[in-house]
């Protein structure tokens, strides 16, 4: 076996000790998507969507742990405050994130363009929006973390 058979194999040892430490059920990938318990993930693109029973439950969830813990939460019918609060967060996060994308490609033309001005603009919209999606992910860690 090759060290980096031996580090995959160690990690995902390490990831399954841990969900099953956090009373979380393993996700098993099948043909669909990714299954947690009787929740179905399937991605859309990098947004994913969360199905229980054939009913869309979570629609474009950005982050993968969000998605995993909403699922989780899901299979166990502990459908709470904080799945709203996580998937606000999330939401929060992935409009944030598409923004400062748009912005940093914006300033990049504008720079190309020698649009000078412009450029300025951009960047500090672009700034804007990097500080908030780095604020919103904080907020989405400290609520999978409860």
């Amino acid at each position: 076996m090759s060290e980096i058979s031996k580090r995959f194999e160690q990690l995902i040892t390490s990831s399954q000790k841990k969900l099953t430490e956090h009373n979380q059920i393993m996700p098993i990938k099948t043909d669909k998507g990714i299954l947690v318990g009787d929740v179905l993930i399937q991605s859309d693109g990098n947004l994913k969507n969360l199905w229980k029973k054939d009913i869309l439950v979570y629609k474009e969830v950005s982050l993968n742990d969000v998605a995993i813990k909403l699922a989780n939460m899901l299979a166990r019918n502990k459908n709470s405050d904080l799945c709203i609060k996580l998937y606000k967060a999330d939401q929060e996060y992935g409009q944030w994130f598409v923004d400062w994308q748009f912005l940093k490609q914006q300033y990049h033309k504008a720079l190309k363009l020698e649009q000078y001005d412009r450029a300025d603009i951009l960047l500090a919209r672009y700034e804007e929006s990097k500080y908030r999606a780095e604020l919103a992910k904080r907020t989405v860690t400290i609520l999978l973390e409860s």
